[in-house]
C-alpha cells in the first residue's frame, strides 16, 4: 500500500499545493514512484505512446468537435420548443422543460459544463418570466447540467470503455436507465416545489393540436435530435464503427451548420468554423494529456500490484459485496467533489475495476455506478464545477444556491443507491447488445 499512499500523495501535493495541471501532476506522482519501486522509468515512453497508438482514441476528438459544431448552429433554443410542445402543459412546465432540454441538449454535446451555460443562458430568463425564486433555478440548471452525459454519447463512456477494454455501446447504455430515472425524479421535484401551487392552464386541452404541435417542433429540431439517432443506429446496426460514427457525427454537423441551415435561416453560426476547430483541439488535446498519463500511471499500477494489494485488503475487511459497493460509492462520491470526471476515471478505472470484479461486480454495472458518482460529484461542494458555472451563469452567490440543491441532491443518492443494488437498472439495456 505504501506505493499508493506514495502515487496519491504526491499526485495530490502537485495538483493542490503546487497547482500543476492535473495530466503533469499524475505523470510526476507515476514516475516518482515508479523510481522508488525501482521500476525502469524507461517504460513511460514506450506507454505513452501505446495510449494513443489506437484507433477507438480518434472518437474522442472527432464527438468534440461534432458537439462544438451543433451547439454553435443554435439548435438549442429548438430542441427547447420540442421539449417545451410534449410537457409544456403541466404545472412547473418551465421547470420540466428546462430539464428535458438538458438531457437531449447534453446528448448532443457531451458537456455538462457548455449544457449549463448553452440551456441556462436561454432557459433562466424564462423560469424567471414565470415567477419561479432565481436562486431555484440557478440551482436547477446547475444540477441538470450532467443529465445529458448520462445520455449517450459521452466522452466519458468512451475513455471508461477504451481503459477497461469494455464494449462501448454497452457503456454508453448502462447509463441510460439511471439517467431517465433521474430526470423524472428532478421533474417530480420540480413539481412539488414550483408545479403544484401554479393555477391550472386554463385553455382547453385539444389532442389533434397536441399532436400538430408536437410534430411541428419536432421538424424543426430534427436536425439535432437525428445526430445521436444516427450514431445509434449506425453502430448498433453494423454499418459504421464509433470511431467512424465520430467522423459521420462531425461531417453532419458541418453540413447542417454550414450548409442546411443557412439556406432556411439566411445566416451562419455567429461563430466561425475556425473558433469552433480551434476550441475543440484544445479540449482534444487535453483529454490525449490525460490519457497519457494516465497509461504511464496504469503502468505503475500493474507493477507496483496495487490492484492486487488492494483487493486483498478489502476482502480482508468485508467479503460482503453489498459494504462493499457502499464504500465504493462514498469513494467516488469522494473522488468527484475534488476531481474532473475523465481524470478520475482513467486514475481509478484500473485500481477499482479489478477489485469490484473480485466481489463480482460485472465491469458494465460498475461503469454505471462510478460514471454516475463522478456526475454526482460534480455538484457536491467543495468543488463542484457544474455548481461554479450555474452560479457564475446565474449571478448568484453559492452559500444562496446551495440550500435550493439539497432535494435534487437527495433525488441523486436514492438513484445511486437504486443503479448500485438494482443492477438491472443500468444493465438491461447494455444486455440487449450483442
Amino acid at each position: 500500500m505504501i506505493y499508493l499512499v506514495i502515487f496519491l500523495g504526491v499526485f495530490l501535493a502537485a495538483g493542490l499545493i503546487f497547482r500543476v495541471p492535473i495530466p503533469f501532476a499524475m505523470g510526476i506522482g507515476a514516475v516518482l514512484t515508479m523510481a522508488y519501486a525501482g521500476i525502469n522509468v524507461d517504460i513511460t515512453a514506450q506507454a505513452s505512446a501505446q495510449a494513443l497508438d489506437k484507433f477507438t482514441w480518434l472518437a474522442i476528438p472527432a464527438f468534440i468537435y461534432a458537439g462544438d459544431i451543433m451547439a454553435a448552429t443554435g439548435i438549442s433554443h429548438a430542441i427547447m420548443v420540442f421539449a417545451k410542445s410534449i410537457i409544456g402543459r403541466v404545472r412547473g412546465a418551465a421547470g420540466a422543460v428546462t430539464i428535458v432540454t438538458c438531457m437531449l441538449f447534453g446528448a448532443i454535446t457531451g458537456s455538462s459544463i457548455a449544457t449549463i451555460s448553452g440551456i441556462g443562458g436561454m432557459m433562466l430568463p424564462e423560469l424567471d418570466k414565470e415567477g419561479y425564486d432565481h436562486r431555484y433555478g440557478t440551482a436547477l440548471i446547475s444540477v441538470c447540467g450532467f443529465l445529458g452525459i448520462l445520455i449517450p454519447p459521452s466522452i466519458p463512456g468512451i475513455l471508461y470503455a477504451m481503459m477497461a477494454a469494455q464494449n462501448i455501446m454497452k457503456v454508453w447504455l448502462c447509463t441510460v436507465g439511471p439517467g431517465i430515472l433521474l430526470g423524472a425524479c428532478y421533474i417530480a421535484i420540480n413539481w412539488w416545489v414550483v408545479g403544484r401551487t401554479e393555477e391550472k392552464v386554463r385553455e382547453p386541452f385539444h389532442f389533434g393540436e397536441y399532436i400538430v404541435n408536437i410534430g411541428k417542433s419536432t421538424w424543426s429540431s430534427l436536425v439535432g435530435l437525428l445526430m445521436p439517432i444516427i450514431i445509434f443506429v449506425g453502430i448498433y446496426g453494423g454499418i459504421f464503427t464509433p470511431t467512424e460514427a465520430g467522423a459521420v457525427a462531425v461531417a453532419y454537423g458541418l453540413i447542417i451548420g454550414w450548409i442546411v441551415l443557412p439556406v432556411f435561416k439566411k445566416k451562419f453560426p455567429e461563430k466561425g468554423i475556425r473558433a469552433i476547430t480551434t476550441d475543440s483541439a484544445v479540449t482534444a488535446a487535453t483529454i490525449a494529456m490525460l490519457n497519457v498519463f494516465a497509461a504511464v500511471a496504469g503502468k505503475m499500477i500493474t507493477y507496483t500490484r496495487i490492484p492486487e494489494i488492494l483487493t486483498n485488503t478489502m476482502l480482508s475487511l468485508t467479503d460482503n459485496e453489498a459494504v462493499f459497493l457502499l464504500i465504493l460509492n462514498i469513494l467516488l462520491i469522494l473522488v468527484g467533489m475534488f476531481m474532473e470526471t475523465n481524470s478520475s476515471i482513467l486514475l481509478l478505472g484500473p485500481i477499482l475495476i479489478p477489485v469490484a470484479t473480485s466481489y463480482g461486480v460485472d465491469p458494465i454495472h460498475f461503469a454505471g455506478i462510478m460514471l454516475l458518482n463522478l456526475e454526482i460529484g460534480m455538484i457536491t461542494p467543495p468543488f463542484a464545477a457544474n455548481l461554479f458555472v450555474g452560479c457564475r451563469v446565474g449571478r448568484e452567490d453559492i452559500g444562496a444556491v446551495i440550500p435550493k440543491m439539497v432535494p435534487f441532491f437527495g433525488a441523486c443518492i436514492i438513484v445511486l443507491l437504486l443503479t448500485t443494488y438494482v443492477p438491472q437498472i443500468a444493465m438491461f439495456l447494455p444486455g440487449l447488445v450483442k
